[in-house]
């Protein structure tokens, strides 16, 4: 099963300075953020706790966006019904690290209905993260991540 997975997920995983914000194409297709308490960036962004012992900020934030591409990558399971009908594309999933540092409040924006709850599934699983602040705050942070499902054969 795990040999399968791996040959039929190459689910690409389009990280770009760790869950872009996407205003504009977001924008453009008429998907908004949810009102709330949470900002879009942070004076420090939330890390990953396996990654907030390096000094360096981007060296944080780069083993931030590189753990999280392998969680994604080692715990996403492509949907057997999904695989069968050859169901591919991009589920856009919203998120927030919240105050405590666990993920919370997370929503599919967009994508494949058969694709949906795996790249939630998968966004819930995140590991512990080191709270975003604002002013010496700890704030809430959320962030837009697209993953790619793409099948090879």
């Amino acid at each position: 099963m795990e040999q399968r997975r791996q040959l039929h997920l190459s689910a690409l995983f389009f990280i770009a300075a760790l869950c872009i914000q996407l205003p504009n194409a977001m924008a453009q297709n008429g998907i908004d953020y949810p009102k709330g308490d949470a900002v879009k960036v942070a004076e420090v962004m939330p890390v990953l706790k396996t990654c907030a012992s390096l000094e360096d900020r981007t060296e944080r934030e780069t083993c931030t966006n590189q753990s999280i591409l392998e969680h994604v990558s080692q715990h996403l399971i492509y949907p057997e019904a999904a695989e069968q009908k050859k169901i591919e594309g991009t589920v856009f999933v919203q998120f927030v690290v919240t105050k405590k540092g666990s993920v919370g409040s997370v929503e599919i924006m967009r994508g494949p209905d058969m694709l949906q709850k795996a790249a939630a599934t998968v966004i819930e699983s995140l590991p512990l993260f080191v709270p975003g602040n604002n002013k010496g705050k700890t704030v809430n942070v959320q962030y837009v991540l697209p993953i790619r499902f793409a099948l090879t054969e």
